[in-house]
């Protein structure tokens, strides 16, 4: 499960399992249990599960994959071919 981006508390991560379905992250709160991360497809950029984030985090992290969506998508196809996912840290 390679983390693609962090933003202060937020994770943004993958889950390889999970690489044959529609294109999204999960995402989670340091703060909070990695297993109630919300969903978030990727194209079009909406919520699918909100998890544990409160609206506030929810909203910054669709803000954060909107900002940086080329490069997460770039991360994922990387991770698809093998390559090593360095983390994006903003």
């Amino acid at each position: 499960m390679p983390k693609i981006l962090t933003y202060k508390n937020l994770i943004f991560f993958l889950v390889s399992f999970d690489l044959t379905e529609r294109l999204h992250l999960h995402v989670f709160s340091k703060n909070k249990n990695r297993e109630a991360a919300a969903k978030i497809w990727l194209n079009p950029v909406e919520v699918f599960e909100q998890g544990a984030l409160t609206k506030q985090e929810l909203n910054i992290a669709l803000k954060i994959i909107n900002d940086n969506s080329e490069k997460i998508k770039e991360a994922i196809a990387n991770f698809k071919r093998g390559i090593k996912v360095k983390t994006i840290k903003l």
